[in-house]
């Protein structure tokens, strides 16, 4: 059972992320992603992303933890969530875009290699990835969740194997530029 197949665990990180604003991320996705394109959101948790990914995208939610995907199945019914892992991507729909919210860095760079190779399988023509990482020097391990820090130029290296980096923004969500959003195209 995974940390947040508990109950308890998830109402702490819900507790946890009740100011979250992720309006930055939006406009950035706005600008590259047409109104009305299919989206995949890998790790969608609690759901914080889902009011404005249904309101531009038809949107298709996935998680690993079932009580995560338990939560947003009752708080929204008419939308699809699958269980999904997003190291293998063991889904056959393609999808416009792929989007992730903090959720890569529970894994290891070559881990993250194989995911972002997965996601190349299941994007459209011309598909985009989008996703959001922290950035620093260390690993963390925190109740047993990988935390994955990445320098900009090492994650953008390890994006540019298989895309083409279209935009990227630096923000903070704890402290200045602790964190980048990336939204890279599929190359051809």
């Amino acid at each position: 059972m995974g940390f947040y197949d508990e109950s308890n665990n998830v109402d702490r990180y819900i507790d946890m992320c009740a100011d979250y604003d992720g309006s930055h991320l939006y406009e950035a996705l706005k600008k590259q992603l047409k109104e009305g394109s299919s989206v995949l959101e890998l790790g969608t948790g609690p759901g914080f992303d889902i009011p404005f990914l249904k309101s531009h995208y038809q949107v298709t939610g996935s998680d690993l933890s079932h009580e995560f995907l338990k939560r947003c199945q009752t708080t929204y019914p008419d939308l699809n969530f699958i269980k999904l892992d997003a190291l293998n991507m063991d889904i056959s729909s393609a999808f416009n875009c792929i989007y992730s919210n903090k959720v890569l860095h529970h894994l290891t760079e070559n881990e993250l290699k194989q995911s972002l190779t997965a996601q190349a399988k299941r994007l459209n023509k011309d598909g985009l990835i989008a996703h959001a990482f922290w950035i620093g020097d260390e690993d963390k391990e925190m109740e047993g969740l990988l935390f994955t820090y990445y320098q900009q130029e090492q994650l953008l290296g390890i994006i540019s194997q298989d895309y083409e980096v279209l935009s990227t923004l630096s923000y903070g969500e704890f402290e200045d530029g602790d964190s980048l959003f990336v939204i890279a195209k599929l190359r051809s």
